[in-house]
């Protein structure tokens, strides 16, 4: 049995290679398609269908039960005497107090599951959980691990842009006033390049006249790499938006001291709420 694992949620969009190399413990959101859940295809492509077809596409998620985490909690302390759980923002989601209360249904166990927020989501989460591991593998302390894991929050961001306001308002948790208003935005031509602040996400800045999403994510990325030194690690997740995720990687392999990790599909969590063919850069400095 090894001394320390890590588990997380699905929402960390962490690729399947890394989860199976390392036995990271996953546990999924719940999501509801409700109306298009017979429509062909991954959930984008059940979205795009709904608006071709005017159906309404209201898609709700929901945070793992308390149930769910007791279970993985569980099967991992069959493979680590000690668990790490980093958790999606405790500002967006319920998942952060699940896994607290899932705790108190371990019994003498309970002291060997150490839950973290990571005020993050996406792959922006997911990247703190690779760091984790990788002070893991370096033998670190379970302190040290912690304590690194809670300095790189502040280190670690997302950038993103959502394709079509109609998603917003199709996600369920926004006023349909929101929804009016982003729409008379893009009927200007006005788009709001967004990033995570405070564990949601906030407008960064407007662009005029985008005709694609990867330049102006590219370009307030760059800045950040502008203003430091320290080598940064990308990874660019999106919504069934393959295309735009592949130009934008291009873009930000031009950088000096930038890597990509990984490209990938957009977990259902942001994803519902995000829409089709939305578009995010996750990075944290080294």
């Amino acid at each position: 049995m090894k001394k320390l694992g890590i588990t997380t949620e699905s929402a960390a969009d962490l690729p399947e290679k890394i989860i199976e190399k390392y036995n990271i413990g996953i546990v999924s959101f719940k999501v509801d398609l409700e109306k298009v859940k017979d429509f062909p295809g991954n959930m984008f492509e059940k979205m795009r269908m709904a608006e071709k077809k005017k159906v309404d596409c209201i898609v709700k998620t929901s945070q793992p039960s308390i149930a769910d985490y007791v279970k993985l909690f569980k099967e991992k302390l069959n493979d680590f005497e000690e668990i790490i759980h980093v958790s999606t923002s405790s500002k967006v989601s319920g998942a952060y107090n699940s896994a607290i209360q899932a705790t108190k249904f371990l019994g003498a166990q309970a002291s060997k599951v150490h839950i973290l927020d990571s005020l993050k989501s996406s792959a922006a989460e997911g990247l703190l959980v690779i760091k984790a591991q990788e002070d893991i593998v370096r033998g670190l302390s379970l302190k040290e691990i912690i304590d690194n894991f809670n300095r790189r929050i502040k280190d670690t961001f997302i950038i993103f842009m959502y394709d079509k306001p109609i998603w917003v308002q199709a996600g369920g948790r926004f006023p349909k006033i929101t929804q009016v208003v982003l729409q008379k935005m893009k009927d200007f031509n006005i788009s709001i390049v967004m990033r995570e602040k405070g564990g949601v996400l906030k407008p960064m800045t407007i662009r005029n006249n985008v005709k694609e999403l990867a330049e102006p994510i590219f370009e307030e990325f760059k800045k950040f790499t502008e203003k430091t030194k320290r080598k940064i690690s990308v990874v660019i997740v999106h919504a069934d938006n393959e295309i735009e995720a592949l130009k934008l990687k291009e873009k930000v392999e031009t950088l000096k001291n930038v890597k990509v990790l990984y490209v990938k599909m957009l977990d259902v969590v942001l994803g519902a709420h995000a829409g089709p063919g939305s578009l995010l850069i996750n990075f944290i400095y080294e």
